[in-house]
This record gives structure tokens, C-alpha cells and sequence, in this order.
């Protein structure tokens, strides 16, 4: 029996994870918080239809496919929308690599915006229009204020970042999501 005890210890070693694992579903431990800093969207919140800065109904295929930073806010870009535009475009930048996986998006519920100024500036930024009541609602352009939100690959609004969050917590996120996501 002596010459089996390293049988078994070692048997009994590669079993205890399991038996931690069960023993914890089991009783229903969940960790206290949640490794993101963005407030999770649960259920993830469809993509409306969207409109062009001209008007124009915005092609869906434009957005999905990639992982983007949305800001979105009512009325004309602000000194706090030109804030998160800026802002954004530094986390864009901090993703080096992964930067080809992301796009960034200002999105307001102006007819016609003008956003030549930001697109002179920043080439990259898209522009969209919430002209629907769902996708005012989706986007929660009634409280007022410009927030960040991150949509996936696949057209579904996963995060959303108040007003005064900072931009480091937006950019450990993307870089969590980016690392394990295989989408996008």
C-alpha cells in the first residue's frame, strides 16, 4: 500500500480543483464584483437603425464587424462631446496592436450635425444620427449629457460609461474585451 501513496497523492491533487469548483456552484458563491468598470447592459441592447450625417439610413454592415466607441449625446458637440472625442481617440491609440479592431463613432439626434470640424481633425470618427425613438432610447440621449458607449462585433450595445468616468477604465476594458474576444 506504501507504494501507491504517490499514486494516490497525486491523484487526489488533480481532483481537488474539480471538487473546489463543485462545492462552490454548489452553494452558490458568485465573486463580489465584476471586473469591468463600465456598467454591464444586461441584456445587451440591440443596434437601432441609425441614420448618415446626411440623412442618409446608415448601413448596419458599417458597424458591425468591429468593436466601437460610441459617444453619444444630444444636440451639437460640446466642450464634454469634444472631451470624449478626444478621449476616445487616446484609447484608440493605447491599443496599438489591436487598434485595426476598433472604430469610433459620435452619435447625436441633430437633423443634419456638422461634423466636418471633428472629421478634419480626426479623419477616422465616424458620424451617425439617432433619429428614432428607439435608438434615442437605446442610447439614453434623453438624460442629457454625452457618455461612452461600446457596442460589439455583432451590433449589440454591451457597456455603457457615465459622464464622468474616467478613460483609463474604458481602456482596460476594451483591452480585457480585446483580449479574449475572438469576434471582431
Amino acid at each position: 500500500m506504501a507504494r501507491y501513496r504517490p499514486l494516490f497523492l497525486v491523484i487526489a491533487l488533480l481532483a481537488l480543483p474539480f471538487i473546489v469548483a463543485a462545492s462552490l456552484y454548489a452553494t452558490g458563491w458568485r465573486p463580489a464584483a465584476a471586473g469591468n468598470h463600465g456598467e454591464l447592459l444586461d441584456p445587451p441592447r440591440p443596434l437601432p437603425a441609425l441614420a448618415g450625417p446626411h440623412g442618409e439610413p446608415l448601413d448596419k454592415t458599417s458597424l458591425e464587424g468591429h468593436w466601437n466607441l460610441v459617444v453619444a449625446g444630444p444636440g451639437p458637440c460640446d466642450e464634454a462631446c469634444r472631451h470624449w472625442i478626444v478621449a476616445t481617440r487616446q484609447i484608440h491609440v493605447a491599443l496599438y496592436k489591436q487598434m485595426s479592431r476598433v472604430q469610433r463613432t459620435w452619435l447625436t439626434d441633430q437633423a443634419a450635425p456638422d461634423s466636418a470640424p471633428l472629421t478634419a481633425l480626426q479623419p477616422d470618427l465616424h458620424a451617425a444620427v439617432a433619429g428614432s425613438s428607439a435608438a434615442r432610447a437605446a442610447f439614453d440621449l434623453d438624460a442629457g449629457g454625452h457618455r461612452v458607449y461600446v457596442v460589439d462585433p455583432q451590433g449589440r450595445i454591451i457597456l455603457r460609461y457615465p459622464a464622468d468616468a474616467p478613460p483609463r477604465d474604458i481602456l482596460k476594458d476594451m483591452e480585457r474585451l480585446l483580449r479574449y474576444a475572438w469576434a471582431g
